[in-house]
C-alpha cells in the first residue's frame, strides 16, 4: 500500500465530504428526509410551536394553581374571622 501526500485543500475536500455524509446519515437514522428540506423545516417549526404551546400551559396551570391557593387561604382566613 502506497501513502500519497495529499495537499491541505485534498484533505479540507475528505474531510467535507465525509461530515456531509455522517450529516445526512444520522438525519435518515432519526427519519428526516433530507431530500426534503422544506418537509424538515415545516416539521421543525410545528415541533418548536408544540413546544412553545406547552411552555404557555405549563405557565397558565402555575398561574391558576397559585390563584386556587390563594383564593383558598383568603377564605380560610375569612371564615376564622366570621367565625369570632
Amino acid at each position: 500500500m502506497t501513502r500519497q501526500n495529499l495537499t491541505e485543500a485534498e484533505i479540507h475536500q475528505i474531510a467535507h465530504k465525509a461530515a456531509k455524509e455522517a450529516v445526512r446519515e444520522t438525519f435518515l437514522i432519526i427519519g428526516l428526509d433530507v431530500d426534503e428540506a422544506t418537509e424538515v423545516q415545516a416539521d421543525m417549526r410545528h415541533l418548536r410551536e408544540w413546544r412553545r404551546s406547552i411552555a404557555t400551559v405549563k405557565k397558565q396551570s402555575l398561574i391558576t394553581a397559585v390563584g386556587i391557593v390563594t383564593a383558598g387561604v383568603i377564605g380560610a382566613i375569612w371564615l376564622f374571622i366570621k367565625g369570632d
